[in-house]
């Protein structure tokens, strides 16, 4: 599979983007998008580029689960295309910088009691016990059968040494709302950056659909963290952290982290299949923190390039912080929020050659536009998010990008069955400060 170059520049924004039908987790319809601005209601004065804070309480997430409408589309087969022209907006420039490859993890376990260890290795078995460097683990999947045995009352490290560790996958469920589980380098002291270890274990997915699927809902703190791993050749997922998308008042998982990892060759331009959806995909799931990683070459190949995305927050993934991360070469909008994903916060980021209708993109799937739908009583706009100092270095196609869009109806339009938040002075966005450095 090669990689689409930027000749195809048309056909990246006419073709790729004629979505599919709206399965969960997928995009469709046009866009709405624009420069900074002070207020997503209108477009038609530019920002002047100076910070508009956000308000200094975040209000909680709230959405209906009703039925939505919007303005006409028509649909094709499994196709869905608005049948209006998306209004557009030159991003304004501004100051931010990018958390360098050498920042440290400053982060710590609890500390109380002695945490409870296992390891892993590429040339360990699954047979051994996992409990010394001498008898390692080969997979997750028996780490985590390890951990419901012996149900630690402590926090929970599992060191896993460097080299690579090939066609992993895993439902993961093993979590403890008082103590910390941390995937991390057999090396790796609190403390350390990427030059203190002797680099980052290898998850090389041989094509398989995600590495691992945190499947936790209930309301519950899953206290799961990632430090400096390499995941690649994935299809669908990176990393997939699932609640019930159905359930926004107790259906989430919260409190997890992923710092300072490698993203790498996951899509369909990568692994055999049909399409991918982002490198980190979150489902009602809330209150992460997203930080000093790398998403590289995350691509679908050119029939469903627009679907891919860097970091995706869907149904109702409120209160998340994207900060420091660095996006290069994403096929689709390399920030995606969906359906309710409320008061997330992506600031000091680096975007290159990524997105085929702005670096953020809100969209939700509208019954009224898409009777594919997949989610009963419909879904809404999200509210209140940011997106501030980033760095935006062109488009996918290597052109200039809006810096935001919303892709269902205007900027103004609510459903009339979901909540008009409006009313309550929130805003479907906040941006400043982003700095343009496309030629």
């Amino acid at each position: 599979m090669s990689k689409p170059q930027p000749l195809l520049a048309a056909a990246l924004a006419l073709a790729v983007w004629t979505p599919l039908a709206c399965q969960p987790d997928q995009p469709n319809a046009s866009a709405s998008s624009g420069s900074d601005a002070t207020s997503s209601t209108t477009f038609t004065t530019q920002s002047t580029g100076t910070t508009t804070e956000g308000p200094t309480t975040q209000p909680t997430t709230s959405t209906s689960g009703e039925p939505t409408t919007g303005p006409a589309s028509t649909t094709t087969g499994d196709e869905t295309t608005e049948t209006g022209d998306p209004t557009t907006g030159d991003p304004t420039t501004g100051q931010a910088t990018t958390a360098a490859e050498t920042d440290v993890d400053t982060s710590a376990t609890t500390g109380d009691p002695e945490p409870f260890v296992l390891y892993l290795d590429p040339g360990g078995d699954d047979a051994n016990s996992g409990l010394t460097p001498a008898d390692a683990l080969v997979t997750l999947a028996r780490a985590q059968e390890i951990l419901f045995d012996h149900a630690p009352q402590a926090d929970v490290e599992i060191r896993i040494a460097q080299g690579t560790y090939l066609g992993q996958s895993v439902t993961w469920t093993y979590h403890h709302e008082d103590f910390r589980t941390s995937l991390m380098p057999s090396d790796y002291e609190v403390g350390d950056g990427i030059n203190d270890i002797a680099g980052r274990p290898v998850f090389d997915g041989q094509g398989q659909a995600v590495l691992l699927t945190l499947d936790v809902g209930g309301g519950t703190t899953t206290n799961l963290e990632f430090i400096y791993l390499q995941v690649q050749h994935y299809l669908a997922y990176g990393l997939l952290f699932r609640g019930d998308r159905n359930d926004l008042a107790s259906g989430y998982n919260r409190g997890n982290r992923v710092f300072g990892l490698m993203f790498r060759n996951i899509g369909s331009l990568h692994a055999d299949g049909e399409k991918g959806y982002g490198a980190l995909d979150l489902v009602n799931s809330r209150d992460n923190d997203i930080r000093n990683n790398h998403f590289i070459d995350i691509e679908n190949d050119a029939q469903t390039a627009g679907l891919m995305h860097g970091v995706y927050l869907a149904h109702y993934s409120s209160g998340n912080d994207i900060a420091g991360n660095r996006f290069v070469d994403i096929s689709g909008d390399p920030i995606r929020v969906r359906d309710g994903s409320d008061n997330n916060r992506i600031e000091i980021n680096t975007f290159e050659r990524t997105g085929v209708q702005a670096f953020y993109s809100d969209w939700y799937c509208d019954p009224e536009l898409n009777p594919n739908c997949t989610k009963p009583g419909g879904e809404c706009p999200s509210w209140e998010n940011e997106f501030r100092d980033n760095t935006l270095k062109c488009g996918y196609d290597n052109a200039d990008l809006s810096t935001f869009a919303y892709l269902v109806g205007a900027p103004d339009y609510v459903p009339p069955n979901c909540p008009n938040q409006f009313d309550n002075d929130w805003k479907r966005l906040y941006t400043s400060g982003n700095a343009v450095e496309c030629p």
